[in-house]
């Protein structure tokens, strides 16, 4: 596994929430235990256009970046990954969400692949 396929595992990741967000924000909501309100489907739309633009990022950074692929996929694809986990984790030690392994797996997978293809290319 390189890290371009790495960063379009990570696109496809997001984009198939930002798709959830826009048509599905139930299901969505499901696995942390949330009530989609009227207000928080408008809000699930408005972010879905940002999650689209984060896939297109990973997407389109092995032409982008050049000879930084490796300092982009530290950033986009460990940090970025463990913030996701960071909160999610946040969310479920105050109550504010269940525990949804299916939603933190992937964050997890990733992260960790993402660090071990860039220890292993520095």
């Amino acid at each position: 596994m390189t890290l371009q396929n790495l960063l379009r595992a990570q696109a496809i990741f997001v984009w198939v929430y930002a798709l959830l967000f826009w048509v599905a924000p139930e299901m969505a909501a499901q696995g942390a235990g949330w009530t989609v309100s009227e207000n928080m489907r408008s809000f699930g739309q408005i972010l879905s256009v940002p999650l689209f633009a984060l896939g297109l990022f990973a997407w389109m950074a092995p032409s982008w970046v050049g000879n930084n692929l490796n300092k982009v996929c530290v950033i986009y694809g460990v940090y970025l990954n463990l913030a996701l986990i960071a909160v999610q984790l946040l969310h479920i030690s105050t109550g504010a969400a269940l525990l949804d392994p299916m939603s933190l797996l992937p964050a997890i997978v990733l992260a960790a692949l993402f660090f071990w293809k860039t220890r292993a290319s520095s």
